[in-house]
């Protein structure tokens, strides 16, 4: 079993068009793990599949900035749009499911590099348990994309043929035991004689919260490649993995709705945020504040 540790990173989307069809590709390619099939010239032929086959949520997460004269359209009526009007100037937002859906497309003639007239759009990419993706998904105004259990057959070599746990914090912050060094170094194995020693343990009520939760984890990973195993798909054989099993989640939103993002699960203005949902957002706020996408106070 191996173990992850949270993190993100901020995706800045390429410039130009071939930086709107990248940033479809990207995002998708979360959803399956298929990013090693990205190649030089894969992004606009994957974006292109998207919409033929009307899988437009993707198509959420590649950012149009376009520069032109008012007229009678209707995007700032979306709220995947901004619109600012300077000198009879129209300083438009939005993203490239919204010029699909409309038939706007024509609209990519106006593309331009966001000024300071636009609301930016940023992209974000974490890791994390499932359980923190619930949270973050509750955020519905944001465009997602996340790994698919659905899809993602963590028997196969992709994957190490194992099952990846996400690091909960109340663990990490557990006092040193028999597992700690093994937790540290990010992977697990125990051979069957250990497994059924930690199992017994965890019955007699003898074992330490480490090892409650170790077994847990383990006796998950176990039953999921045994079902794959007898034939079970992996639609199927989720049905049984932990809450802190690792994923990956893809997050795209105006500047203005991170703020709201960031009141909720850094600041905690409605209520204390969840520990592992502030772990990540505390320190993304001040990622955005030190690109200066956002003030320090």
């Amino acid at each position: 079993m191996k173990i992850n540790r949270p993190f993100f990173e901020i995706w800045l989307q390429e410039p130009g068009i071939n930086g709107i069809y990248r940033q479809v590709e990207r995002a998708g390619r979360v959803c399956y793990k298929s990013e090693d099939h990205a190649s030089e010239d894969s992004a606009r032929p994957f974006a292109e599949r998207m919409i033929k086959s009307h899988h437009t949520a993707m198509l959420e997460h590649a950012t149009v900035y376009l520069k032109k004269k008012v007229d009678t359209r209707g995007e700032a009526a979306s709220c995947f749009s901004k619109v600012n009007i300077v000198d009879g100037i129209a300083y438009i937002t939005t993203n490239l499911r919204v010029l699909v859906e409309n038939g706007w497309m024509d609209d990519l003639n106006y593309i331009c590099e966001p000024t300071d007239h636009h609301e930016k759009r940023v992209t974000v990419h974490f890791t994390t348990q499932i359980s923190i993706t619930r949270e973050f998904n509750r955020h519905r105004v944001n465009s997602m994309a996340e790994q698919s259990t659905r899809y993602c057959n963590y028997s196969k070599d992709k994957f190490g043929s194992e099952v990846t746990i996400n690091l909960p914090k109340w663990v990490h912050d557990l006092p040193d035991g028999d597992w700690s060094s093994d937790v540290e170094k990010g992977s697990v194995d125990i051979d069957g004689n250990s497994f059924l020693e930690l199992a017994r343990k965890v019955v007699d009520g003898e074992a330490d919260d480490m090892e409650n939760w170790l077994f847990a984890n383990l006796a998950a990973e176990r039953s999921y490649m045994n079902l794959i195993s007898s034939g079970h798909i992996a639609q199927e054989a989720r049905a049984i993995l932990p809450l802190d099993t690792n994923t990956e989640l893809v997050h795209t939103a105006f500047v203005s709705d991170w703020l709201h993002f960031f009141d909720l699960r850094a600041l905690g203005t409605t209520g204390a945020p969840h520990p592992d949902a502030k772990v990540l957002a505390l320190p993304l706020m001040e990622e955005f504040q030190k690109l200066g996408l956002i003030p320090e106070n």
